[in-house]
């Protein structure tokens, strides 16, 4: 069941609240805050966002249309807040490579096949994502790879 837009301005601020708190267990399992500095505004951020680990990295996606997503370009003021700590990352944006697009799509959507209304991506009866579907949504999707600085 895909949430009504406008639920997403109740719902982030109490994401961002529990993330940051005690409650966070209940959630911070697959949910991160990304925290940046603004490009132009030089505001602080956060970002309640689904993420993976995988390969090394925490991965997440949005679409191009979100207006977050080009502050994680060459920005070395980028952490995550994952169960509760603090990790400081460097981060890569992918919007232009397909291959690594639909590969990641698949993952993601194969362990959160949740998210596929969310990506207009049908699910066949197994719960497994529609490779077609995958493929449209990749032209609009962002891929953030963000490694943990040490």
């Amino acid at each position: 069941m895909k949430v009504p837009e406008f639920m997403f301005c109740v719902i982030n601020p109490m994401m961002r609240f529990s993330l940051r708190s005690p409650l966070h267990v209940f959630v911070s399992h697959n949910i991160m805050l990304i925290r940046y500095v603004g490009r132009k505004t030089g505001k602080h951020y956060e970002i309640p966002v689904r993420y993976a680990e995988r390969d090394g990295a925490v991965k997440c996606f949005t679409d191009k249309t979100a207006g977050w997503w080009p502050n994680l370009r060459d920005n070395s003021e980028v952490s995550l807040v994952i169960r509760g700590s603090v990790m400081k990352v460097s981060t890569q944006v992918v919007v232009d490579d397909t291959e690594l697009l639909i590969a990641e799509l698949t993952k993601h959507l194969n362990e959160f096949p949740g998210d596929a209304v969310y990506k207009d991506v049908r699910l066949d009866h197994q719960r497994r994502p529609a490779t077609e579907d995958i493929a449209k949504h990749a032209e609009v999707a962002v891929l953030v790879i963000a490694t943990p600085i040490e």
